[in-house]
This record gives C-alpha cells, structure tokens and sequence, in this order.
C-alpha cells in the first residue's frame, strides 16, 4: 500500500465573506492565497488561506453562502480544525485572542499545550504548540514568523461508527492512529 504523506486541505461553509477574511487573515494571520469561484455553484466565492505559498497541508477553504442556516456540529464533518504554531508561542496567540475579544480555552493533550476556539460561523480550532513543520514566514497584522501559525495540526472527526472511520483512514491513506483521547 502506498501511504498519503497528509491531507491537501479542509473546506467548510461559512454566511459572510468579509468576516470569514477579517478572522482568518486579519485576526490568525493566514495569506488569503486565492479568492476564485465555487465551479459548482459560480456564484458562490471559494477563499483559500493559508502559508505564504499556499502549501498543502497548510490550506483552509471556505463557501460563504449569505443565507445558510446555522451550522450544527454533528456526524460526518470535521468537528474541530487544528494548526500548529511555534513552541513557545502559546502566551502570544493567547493575548492576541484576548485582544480581539475571543473566548478560548487553554488545555494539554498528549503532552502539547493548546487553545481552542471558535471562529465567527461557529468552526472549532485549536492553536496547537509543536516543534515540527518549517516556519512560516508570512507575516501580517503584527504576527512575526516566531508566532505564525505553521500549517495543519490535525482535524477531529466526528463519526457515528469510529471503528468503521478508523478502518477507511488506516486502510485506504494508511496513516496510523497515534493515540486516543
């Protein structure tokens, strides 16, 4: 079997799109890297933010659909998106956070600290401190390199059968779990 090195990018719908750039470049410091069309629905925007080169792995992309319901968290979606940021730069995301008036809590899990959040629409993220992945070296809105967000940390899941999602993503991308929570 051949092994997926990672996943590219996650996708979610958002209502407004103003807002949806306002939070993840202006407030996280993400490179808006692309605003194009949705090509199923060309009038829908598609946004992609992530590092200076919009690397894989690095990508988060938006549908901003004005009229949307609210979304709820449930099965079959990604419950929780991570990103990886600088070790040691915990207290900087955290008064950043507190600067923009945002909510967070502060955790450790599997021996890394962490602060999890919501964005506008509601999207659960985590700011998740490792040593690994290169430093971004976009810089914006008085995030430095030593502070930039790096890339994925990781997405939780939500499935009604884990057993069954575990099966697919052990089996088809061959990754390898590497602990429960």
């Amino acid at each position: 079997m051949q092994k997926t090195a990672g996943f590219h990018h996650i996708s979610a719908m958002v209502n407004d799109a103003q807002k949806t750039i306002d939070f993840y470049a202006g407030v996280l410091g993400l490179r808006l890297v692309k605003k194009t069309i949705n090509f199923d629905r060309p009038e829908v925007y598609h946004l992609y933010f992530g590092n200076e080169t919009g690397q894989p792995g690095t990508v988060i992309t938006f549908f901003p659909w004005a009229k949307q319901l609210k979304g709820r968290i449930g099965t079959g979606q990604v419950g929780v998106t991570g990103y990886i940021i600088p070790k040691g730069s915990t207290e900087f995301w955290e008064n950043r956070l507190q600067k923009f008036d945002i909510e967070y809590e502060s955790a450790v899990r599997f021996y890394e600290r962490y602060l999890k959040f919501a964005d506008p629409d509601g999207l659960e993220l985590e700011l998740i401190e490792r040593q690994e992945g290169p430093i971004n070296n976009w810089s914006f809105g008085g995030i430095q390199p030593e502070y930039a967000i790096k890339g994925s940390g990781g997405a939780t899941l939500i499935s009604a059968q884990p057993n069954k999602t575990a099966d697919v993503l052990e089996n088809i991308p061959g990754w390898n779990p590497s602990g429960k929570s």
